[in-house]
């Protein structure tokens, strides 16, 4: 993040340079593209704000049964090497506490919750989440294969039960 003193020091080639970096419009006098590179950063800093929220309330404890199916996913994904990632221009791994803050965001139960209310968050409330193989077999998660949804209900739901 750039403070509004360095951005004055630059030169017109260095301020386009960065909004080239930011993938934001780089035309326009000093004095506009030093607004949108401000704008730009206030932007990324609201986002990561909203973000570590997000990780801080999916990381609050919850009932045993919420923790219960949750372990039941990390053990899947550990045993499977499948586990899901964030498919927008960057694929990164989704957060462990980002997929507990969506799932109870969407448990209407919080004193009971279920294992098929995950998996309906995990693949139609989350659709942007694609499970990619993380180990070195380039297997491909896919309802045309045979690692599907239906294969990892139920090889989750076996561990499940075993908790």
């Amino acid at each position: 993040m750039y403070t509004l003193i360095q951005l004055s020091q630059f030169t017109k080639p260095e301020l386009q340079s960065i909004c080239i970096d930011y993938g934001i419009k780089s035309s326009g006098n000093m004095g506009a593209l030093i607004a949108r590179i401000r704008f730009h950063q206030e932007k990324i800093q609201k986002e990561e704000e909203a973000r570590k929220q997000l990780l801080e309330y999916g990381a609050n404890p919850r009932c045993d049964g919420f923790e219960k199916i949750i372990r039941a996913f990390e053990l899947w994904c550990a045993n499977e090497g499948f586990y899901p990632f964030q498919c927008y221009i960057i694929t990164e791994k989704v957060d462990i506490n980002e997929i507990r803050a969506a799932f109870a965001n969407y448990n209407d139960n919080e004193t009971n919750p279920q294992l098929s209310g995950f998996f309906f968050m995990l693949f139609n409330v989350h659709a942007n989440w694609e499970f990619y193989d993380t180990t070195e077999q380039d297997r491909e998660f896919d309802c045309d294969s045979e690692y599907n949804s239906n294969w990892m209900a139920r090889g989750m739901t076996e561990i499940y039960e075993t908790l």
